[in-house]
């Protein structure tokens, strides 16, 4: 395998695994944004309601399994920023959806195959926030080489 890495194509398939899951638990509702932390546009302003959920990659771990190393095994910490606008209880709900969708998609499958998929952390930020609800949810994506 080569070293390649797995940054652009892991993000692609949390935003098909989010998109594909949404709705699943009846009450979600509209679906918010997904965006790639470099490709945001300002949200949030006049009368724009949408909530977003930012994905940033953290860092990418390669650790070498195999025989004389020539398997590669990447470990990706992405971040989901999920931002609302609108009140409180509707973004509970977007938080609950997005976790529920990356708790029933633990193990990878042929459309997605990658290793696991877990959340490593979940916590608020409102409260340091203006007229936003914020809230980081750190997931782990690990995938070995194709």
């Amino acid at each position: 395998g080569s070293m390649t890495s797995i940054t652009y194509s892991a993000l692609d398939d949390l935003i098909a695994i989010l998109h594909n899951g949404w709705g699943g638990s009846g009450d979600a509702g509209r679906e918010p944004l997904f965006q790639k932390a470099w490709e945001r546009r300002s949200v949030g302003f006049g009368n724009d309601t949408r909530e977003v959920v930012f994905i940033t990659p953290r860092q990418e771990n390669i650790q070498y399994f195999g025989l004389y190393g020539s398997s590669f095994f990447h470990d990706l910490s992405v971040d989901l920023d999920i931002r609302s606008y609108y009140n409180e209880e509707r973004h509970n709900i977007i938080v609950k959806e997005v976790l529920r969708i990356i708790k029933a998609n633990i193990r990878g499958s042929t459309t997605f195959p990658y290793t696991d998929l877990r959340v490593t952390a979940s916590y608020s930020r409102s409260e340091m926030m203006r007229n936003m609800y914020n809230h980081i949810i750190s997931v782990s994506y690990r995938k070995t080489d194709p």
